[in-house]
């Protein structure tokens, strides 16, 4: 289990410090930091209930512990802790990109990387272009290098920042922080030489100017109304056929609100073939799930399989703060003692509005999460058919995290008291798979099930 490459992360990894005065955290303060971070996630996360998976941390450890400088800034720092994390593979265990000294560069008159990015199979493509000159890219020109770095070692080094077995979750965490990254682990500040592929596949070299933070809120302003609805509801001409979109499942009210008034107009106009798209859905909280299946099916189900649970005083001071009904049925738990329980079970609502018809699901390997479990139960209770890529979650995950704030740096992480078991497949490593595996380009999934559906496809319950 040996992380050679977070001291090489620092040494070859110069921080752009440029006129503004950032705070230094001397080597004591780092030191408790260290300690306090690992004393939360050794006591806290499931895996270390393994002594010996525990006693190779602690060697680490003691290594990282070590390579503190006398005084670091909390860039620096994270750029040490953030990869000790990310190690356990567990999406829902990382630490936060920290935006404090970005926050203060940019206020300053500080320059940025100025494009929004996609990454997809290892490869960088340009998104939206944030500088002045708004025709100088169309979108989907693809980066070989950044100022003479190839883009795949740009994604090596950022990849270790970031916890999780599923690349696409990796991907997803790398494009929302790309031009901090690039900026903290690179330096990059002013000019940007690009070397550049198009869609002809001509490379040619060019080299943009970074942009200030007014400039990046000005110009980002030409991309607003690209940005997808959370729900929507699309009623197709033909088979009587719509596409219920569902991009979140976090928030329980408006779900509910728009879930309420969707499927009245679907049973009004008779519906038949029901496509639910949960691509890119990150997921959210299971009890927006629950909403959504009391309109797919009137039987019982569980969520999950199994639920293994770490009791620590950690645990128990948190529950008993934020949920005290919780805290009642694990109070008298001894500390590391894992209590496995099986998913809750279920029972639908009675509901007016039940869809009774041919149902089919939408996934891509960015369906993560809740969105993931909904597939896995999806596929489970046999609601219908599922086409497009395995999903981003996998089988097998960590969860339930909440946050903890380190007390001198200020860095934020999150860790993951809980183990689930899913629905939706055996290969616990494994996301969901669909029925048809279709790769998520274009409109290709829509097109291939609306041909489906027009061949007859039938699949009610």
């Amino acid at each position: 289990m040996k992380i050679k490459f977070l001291f090489l992360l620092i040494c070859v990894s110069p921080l752009c410090n440029g006129q503004v005065k950032y705070t230094y955290f001397s080597k004591k303060a780092l030191e408790q930091d260290l300690l306090f971070f690992s004393e939360k996630l050794t006591s806290i996360h499931p895996k270390f209930m393994d002594k010996s998976y525990c006693s190779k941390w602690e060697s680490e450890f003691a290594d990282i512990n070590k390579s503190l400088k006398d005084s670091m800034i909390q860039n620096e720092f994270y750029l040490i802790v953030s990869p000790f994390l990310a190690y356990l593979n567990d999406a829902h265990s990382n630490f936060l990109c920290p935006f404090d000294q970005r926050k203060q560069y940019m206020m300053s008159g500080g320059l940025a990387f100025p494009f929004a990015l996609t990454i997809a199979n290892n490869s960088i493509y340009i998104s939206e272009y944030y500088g002045n000159d708004s025709i100088l890219f169309k979108g989907g020109e693809e980066i070989l290098e950044i100022n003479a770095i190839k883009s795949s070692l740009i994604l090596n080094e950022m990849q270790k920042l970031i916890g999780s077995n599923a690349v696409s979750i990796r991907n997803k965490t790398i494009q929302m922080n790309f031009r901090s990254y690039l900026w903290m682990i690179y330096g990059f500040e002013n000019d940007y030489e690009l070397l550049l592929r198009n869609e002809p596949n001509k490379t040619y070299k060019i080299v943009v100017k970074g942009i200030t933070n007014d400039q990046y809120l000005n110009n980002k302003k030409r991309y607003i109304n690209q940005q997808e609805e959370l729900y929507s509801l699309l009623q197709l001409e033909k088979n009587k056929t719509a596409i219920l979109t569902i991009r979140s499942f976090a928030d329980l009210k408006g779900f509910c609100y728009f879930a309420d008034s969707a499927f009245q107009v679907i049973k009004k106009n008779d519906i038949k073939n029901l496509i639910i798209d949960v691509r890119g859905n990150g997921g959210g909280r299971s009890i927006v799930v629950d909403s959504l299946m009391n309109y797919l099916t009137s039987k019982p189900y569980a969520q999950y399989q199994k639920i293994e649970t770490r009791i620590s005083n950690d645990l128990k001071a948190y529950y008993k703060e934020k949920y005290p009904e919780k805290y009642n049925e694990i109070k008298d738990f001894k500390i590391n003692e894992l209590l496995t329980t099986l998913g809750d079970t279920s029972i639908p609502l009675n509901n007016n509005y039940r869809y009774k018809g041919n149902l089919f699901l939408l996934t891509s390997n960015t369906t993560f999460s809740a969105a993931a479990t909904f597939a896995g139960l999806f596929k489970e209770l046999k609601l219908g058919t599922i086409i497009g890529e395995e999903t981003g979650g996998t089988i097998e995950y960590y969860g339930d995290f909440w946050y903890i704030t380190l007390p001198n740096t200020g860095l934020q992480f999150h860790i993951s008291p809980k183990r689930f078991v899913q629905y939706g497949g055996t290969n616990m490593e494994k996301g969901v798979m669909p029925d048809f595996v279709v790769p998520n380009k274009n409109d290709s999934i829509v097109n291939f099930t609306i041909n489906l559906i027009a061949k007859g496809h039938n699949n009610k319950q």
